[in-house]
């Protein structure tokens, strides 16, 4: 149960290198407890109606913010890459110039990277802006209508604006379980189906579930870089590079085959499993092997915040 006592953390988790889910407290509002280092994003995001949109607290800086993105194109066999089209054209075809770049930024990326290249998975550069018009997009469409698999990944918390970086308050876990050295710190933000890779981390990893809800699949470090090795030997992959985010890890046949390994019902029996709500926290040791992929309906919203430290 979250909050948990730093000293009772050290033993359970920390010291031993043990994975750990934090449950919220049942009882706690998630948007005013001082345990909560995501609480804040509350001030972000808001539900009037059935889907999340920003607040006008966080569009001010939805112009001035860069970011980092990645955007997974639909396969060839769905029809048209319908809704990034329909969300482009939505674009170019508003009288408001800022949206109109936005339009040409998102189709210079799928002609100049992807039909170049021939790879789905698009990673570049844009401002907080893009979410805000894609959440506006979606707004009232059928989930098969939404633009889907749009990610601001793994964005620094520290490259922030140093207004937006104090509501995410580090942890006391993490400034004194071990010490107290914060290796990096990360938000995650997209629209369903959002997925991170089998991988592993060089520091240990507190990750804190905020919006939506994510599932997690773990292994120790031998049972991880085993079941890697294996699926490639059985597919016949020839890749040494254990990008986190690489194009090889998002799309294709490594994707297919590791997502089948970890998420599908042959996957590996000794997986630790777990299901992170709002509020959750999860202790990930170093060097454990892990997955997280999003529940949920296409096209809402899902967010999550991290620190990796020592």
């Amino acid at each position: 149960m979250w909050p948990l006592d730093v000293d009772v953390f050290r033993d359970a988790a920390f010291e031993p290198e043990a994975p750990l889910v934090m449950k919220a407290a049942k009882n706690s509002d998630l948007a005013i407890s001082k345990y909560y280092p995501g609480r804040n994003l509350r001030k972000w995001l808001r539900t009037p109606r059935e889907a999340a949109e920003f607040t006008p607290y966080i569009k001010r800086f939805t112009n001035s913010l860069p970011l980092h993105y990645e955007l997974l194109l639909p396969s060839t066999k769905e029809p048209l890459l319908g809704p990034v089209y329909d969300f482009v054209k939505h674009l170019s075809a508003s009288e408001d110039p800022s949206l109109q770049f936005l339009g040409d930024l998102v189709r210079t990326q799928i002609s100049d990277y992807a039909e170049q290249t021939g790879e789905r998975f698009i990673p570049f550069d844009a401002p907080l802006s893009l979410m805000l018009a894609a959440m506006q997009f979606n707004e009232g469409r059928a989930p098969v209508s939404r633009l889907k698999q749009l990610y601001i990944a793994q964005a620094s918390l520290n490259t922030l604006p140093e207004v937006l970086k104090r509501d995410f308050p580090t942890p006391e876990i993490v400034k004194t379980a071990g010490k107290g050295d914060i290796y990096s710190s990360s938000l995650w933000l997209g629209l369903q189906p959002t997925y991170t890779p089998w991988h592993r981390d060089p520091n240990p990893n507190l990750f804190h579930q905020v919006w939506g809800t994510k599932e997690v699949r773990i292994l120790p470090p031998r049972g991880g870089i085993t079941l890697l090795l294996q699926t490639r030997a059985k597919f016949g992959i020839n890749a040494s590079n254990t990008r986190i985010r690489g194009p090889e890890m998002m799309e294709g046949l490594e994707r297919k085959a590791m997502h089948d390994a970890v998420w599908g019902p042959g996957a590996h029996e000794n997986l630790y499993k777990a299901s992170l709500e709002p509020g959750d926290m999860l202790f990930i040791p170093k060097g454990w092997w892990h997955s997280l992929r999003s529940t949920g309906a296409f096209g809402s919203v899902n967010a999550s915040v991290n620190w990796w430290f020592r």
